[in-house]
């Protein structure tokens, strides 16, 4: 008997099989194969699943079909149990395909239940393959583990260590540190010296680099700096440092070398550079930076002729937005300015910050203006759009002077001080333009230096005067109620100067401190007497400036001023601007407070060009809002502007503040405001700035104008036609004039606007066809401005779109078709009155509700705040909104 017949191989059989007399005759079948087989049985996946994750088992036989499971799902769960793991199926009816698809599929054998002789032989077969495949593995397990720790020692190698033969120049070893630093997989790197030249080696030194090897042949050793670029596109720098290997006759047999990353030391060099060379918030270039390619421009430039371009840019109005937003929301603006200005120019033009809010180009190729004011419009163009900067939407201009050499200066101070001059001009000019120097601007500034000068010397010979621009009280049929004073300078040489030029020259010099006190004492004065005279409740509107603001000792120095006049406090009104209170809340709400206490009126000028907040309207003691003039100009046609007068008008009155609406120069405009519940009105349609004695003779007059249009407006029933066709405005009026109408006519929808806006018009009867403005267009604003107003519209089209999307979109009530039926056109316009009377009611009654609400939930509010004090003697309530004055 044989060794294998004495001791039966051990075997741990995982079966798959749910007859137990099948599983019986495998068991008998590999004992007597020569094997000690023990197993578990298994039919169903879970049992199977348990069954690896439980035992250690040599060998997975399966049956091919059981009711609940097959082969291919425990041989797929073998195969994710242990790849290695012997399968072998065992079946009475597989066929040819599926044993070959379970062969691919991972299976080791499989067997027949009618020849189970081969199933101890195949089982030995596979256990040995098995052990073969484990050992293997086991081995290069080990292999790697060696490689690795070998790799380990070769890449703490920081450097690259490197070996050519000779004489064919053959890359014979690299260590892994060259794949670590260069980033090309060590198969390619030793492709040979020409891959280096073309895929690592920077173009920019190649032409160097080509001759290293046969330098160091020649001379024995060598060493040189040199980039290389990386397949992601990064640059490094390396330094080399290689020897000629000979053998004992001399004769050349290699060159080795090592090759260290020195990327860090040069990237030190640059940012030492840069601190030197580079401005640190932006990264553009320096003034230091700036002048050295200057310079370089302008040799270049005296060699081969041509022009070259220097332009100052200046940001505008830079200050208000550090003062006002903040220095970290100024930097970031700084920070987007230079990238705009940078991606909009050539690679060889400069761009630099000099400090501040101010950059400088240079455009070494620049044939003459046109290009250069080309850039310049490029550059105006690129920073129009808003930036969105620490939470805040900035809007950026800038002021641009340009100087050209060599018809401005041949050198770089001569060209620095003429783009300057050229900027302030620029700046004079409105801002957001461009400005070339020219000889002239040098006696410009001469002139505006003599201005200064002039400005000096002014107020202690008197010069200046105060014009008063009346004011107009709406409630009261337009009676003067006040006046803004504003101040003038009669120059004796050149007469009266505008104010647009030497405002802004005082408030830069400082000198509008001590002429703002001036001017207070002199309308104080003057307010005195008017209001001894004409008017105890007179107001004189005084404008305070940034500088005067910010004085330290205002509140004493205004109070001595009221008691050196005798004026009392509540007839002066103080003008501030938004941004002058919004520098310093903090400060400002203090300053405010003690000029509130002495019973000054406050208003806030220019309203709605600035913050326009209501939180500050209600954390500020201010009594009156002055709308600006640009959003009165247009209100009677724009919808737009006539939404935000009406908006700041009814905000205001929310919170007990009065409104003045500027720029008051039409009927139109005066009514529209009138009708809105504005307080004051004030521009040329009522009186342009005048002396104090045309002034005076104002006091004391109704404003006859808003007085004749509300006498109209009571009690009548107005009509508006509107239509190009005189004779068809003519027609219209004879036939709807006998139901006793007032009838007003425009020719188009401009002058329709105007009678709008002054006269309160319940029906509009507007033709389809008219000149600048369709009828649909026309009736779509009036829905938006006058909504109460019942529109009609009047076409000899039969129903065309336009006036259906009207319809429909509720901008038109009834639409008649020309020529029309008198008696039915009559009676829809009877309707449309009535229509008008019936939404005018509910709008009042609306207004009654909501002004109810709003009383009553002051009420509740003072209930409650006296519920919450005990303590506090019983007595009236005494209610406030927020904001208003105590």
């Amino acid at each position: 008997m044989n060794d294998a017949a004495a001791s039966p191989r051990p075997l741990r059989v995982l079966l798959v099989e749910d007859t137990p007399d099948d599983a019986l005759l495998l068991m008998r079948a590999l004992a007597k194969g020569g094997f000690a087989p023990e197993h578990v049985r298994v039919d169903t996946a879970a049992a199977m699943r348990e069954a690896l994750d439980a035992g250690a088992w040599d060998i997975v036989i399966s049956d091919y079909s059981l009711p609940e499971f097959s082969a291919f799902q425990a041989l797929e769960m073998t195969k994710r149990h242990d790849p290695d793991l012997p399968f072998v199926i065992v079946s009475g009816n597989i066929g040819e395909d599926v044993a070959v698809g379970a062969m691919r599929a991972g299976a080791q054998d499989y067997l027949l239940k009618h020849n189970l002789k081969r199933l101890a032989p195949a089982v030995a077969r596979e256990l040995d393959d098995a052990a073969s495949r484990r050992n293997r593995l086991a081995a290069e397990k080990a292999l790697r583990e060696q490689r690795n720790r070998l790799d380990g020692i070769l890449n703490a190698l920081g450097d690259i260590v490197w070996s050519v033969s000779l004489p064919d120049m053959r890359v014979e070893h690299l260590n892994p540190a060259a794949e670590y630093i260069l980033g090309h997989p060590l198969d390619s790197l030793m492709q040979g010296l020409k891959f280096w030249q073309k895929e690592i080696i920077h173009p920019g030194d190649r032409d160097r680099m080509r001759d290293y090897l046969r330098n160091t042949i020649r001379s024995g050793a060598n060493s040189a700096e040199y980039r290389i670029v990386r397949p992601d596109g990064t640059i490094r720098w390396l330094f080399d440092r290689s020897r000629l290997i000979a053998d004992e006759q001399g004769r050349p047999l290699r060159v080795d070398g090592v090759a260290s990353d020195i990327t860090r030391h040069k990237e030190s060099q640059e940012l030492l550079y840069r601190a030197a060379h580079h401005d640190a918030l932006t990264g553009l270039p320096n003034r230091k930076l700036m002048q050295e390619r200057l310079r370089q421009g302008l040799a270049r430039q005296a060699r081969e002729g041509g022009a070259l371009a220097l332009m100052l840019i200046d940001i505008d109005r830079f200050k208000t937005i550090n003062d006002s937003l903040g220095h970290k929301a100024g930097d970031g603006m700084l920070c987007q300015v230079a990238e705009r200005i940078a991606g909009c120019l050539r690679e060889g033009d400069t761009v630099a910050r000099l400090g501040g809010d101010e950059f400088i180009v240079v455009l070494p190729d620049v044939a003459d203006e046109a290009g250069a004011a080309a850039v310049a419009q490029k550059l105006t163009a690129v920073l129009a759009p808003a930036m969105r900067v620490d939470g805040h939407t900035i809007h950026c201009t800038a002021s641009f002077g340009i100087a050209l050499s060599p018809r401005d200066g041949k050198d770089v101070e001569s060209l620095l001080k003429n783009a300057d001059t050229a900027m302030y001009a620029a700046k004079r000019a409105g801002r957001n333009a461009h400005r070339f120097y020219a000889a002239e601007m040098n006696a410009a500034a001469a002139r505006l230096l003599e201005l200064e000068n002039a400005l000096r010397g002014a107020l202690d010979r008197r010069e200046f005067e105060v014009h008063y621009q009346p004011q107009v009280d709406l409630a009261r049929d337009g009676a003067v109620c006040g006046f803004e004073a504003l101040l003038r300078w009669r120059h004796p040489e050149r007469g009266l100067v505008p104010p647009s030029e030497f405002i802004p020259l005082a408030e830069e010099t400082g000198l509008i401190v001590p002429i703002g006190e001036w001017v207070l004492g002199e309308a104080c004065r003057q307010a005195k007497t008017w209001v001894e005279q004409y008017d105890p409740g007179l107001r004189m509107a005084v404008n305070l400036s940034a500088r005067q603001f910010a004085q330290s000792g205002l509140a004493q120095t205004i109070a001595a001023t009221l008691a050196a006049s005798g004026l009392p406090a509540h007839n002066l009104e103080l003008e501030l601007t938004e941004s002058m209170i919004m520098q310093d809340p903090d400060q400002s709400g203090r300053v405010l407070a003690d000029l509130k206490a002495m019973g000054i009126t406050l208003a806030v000028d220019d309203f709605g060009t600035g913050y326009s907040s209501l939180a500050y309207l209600r954390r500020f003691p201010i009594d009156v809002l002055k709308i600006d003039r640009s959003f009165v100009s247009d209100l009677v046609s724009n919808p737009d502007d006539a939404a935000i007068c009406t908006s700041i008008i009814a905000m205001a009155h929310s919170l007990r503040l009065k409104v003045v609406a500027e720029g008051v120069e039409t009927g139109g405009q005066l009514g529209f405001l009138a009708q809105r519940g504005c307080d004051h009105a004030q521009g040329y349609l009522i009186g342009k700035p005048l002396p104090p004695a045309d002034a005076a003779a104002l006091l004391g007059k109704a404003g006859a104008p808003l007085r004749h249009m509300r006498a109209a407006d009571a009690g009548m029933r107005t009509l508006l036609l509107v239509d190009d066709d005189a004779y068809i405005r003519a027609a219209l009026q004879r036939l709807l004039q006998r139901d006793g109408y007032r009838i007003l006519a425009a020719r188009d929808a401009a002058e329709a606007f105007d009678l709008l806006a002054a006269n309160r018009i319940g029906v509009i009867v507007a033709d389809q066809r008219m000149p600048g403005m369709s009828g649909a267009e026309f009736l779509g604003h009036v829905k938006e401005l006058h909504p109460d107003t019942v529109r009609i519209m009047l076409s000899g089209d039969t129903a065309p779109q336009s006036v259906i999307d009207s319809i429909n979109a509720g901008a038109v009530y009834r639409y008649v078709t020309k020529p029309w039926d008198d008696e039915q056109l009559r009676a829809i316009v009877r309707e449309a009155f009535g229509r008008e009377a019936l939404q005018r009611e509910n709008t009042q009654l609306s207004l009654q509700y909501r002004n109810a609400c709003a009383r009553l939930a002051e009420l509740e509010a003072a209930l409650q705040g006296d519920a919450e004090r005990p303590s506090r003697p019983r007595g009236k309530a005494k209610v406030r909104l927020a904001g208003t004055a105590p």
